[in-house]
């Protein structure tokens, strides 16, 4: 039946309240609503302990490198990778293949870094892959 299909589609397009939430505030409602714990998300996104617990604390400022891997972990929604990236001051603009080839990663459900990272390389990013 459709049920299953739905749930999917209800869970990717659920909005969150992005407004008035800062970035932790909205990564907390992201872990909140697939069920993440602390350790499970900076271990998968392969983020050190430290370095988790200074940005969720708020005494570093995640870098773009940190976040897409964070999204990638979390196997966020194009919508939700956006008010992420945006809460953190960073976008995927449309105008940088860096960027496309992130998005339609994201776009198109493939949460693989490793794949990503191919990818990347394959199209002249070797310096900028995600590590």
């Amino acid at each position: 039946m459709e049920k299953e299909k739905i749930d999917k589609y209800i869970e990717e397009h659920r909005v969150l309240d992005k407004k008035s939430s800062t970035f932790v505030e909205y990564l907390y409602q992201l872990m909140d609503a697939r069920g993440v714990d602390n350790p499970t998300l900076y271990n998968k996104a392969n983020i050190s302990r430290q370095l988790f617990s200074s940005i969720i604390s708020e005494k570093s400022h995640p870098s773009l490198n940190v976040c897409i891997k964070i999204v990638f972990a979390l196997e966020l929604t194009n919508s939700e990778c956006k008010y992420l990236l945006k809460k953190a001051g960073y976008t995927l603009a449309s105008s940088s293949k860096y960027a496309l080839i992130i998005r339609y990663f994201i776009e198109n459900g493939i949460y693989d870094l490793s794949e990503l990272n191919k990818t990347l390389i394959e199209y002249g990013f070797k310096d900028s892959v995600i590590s």
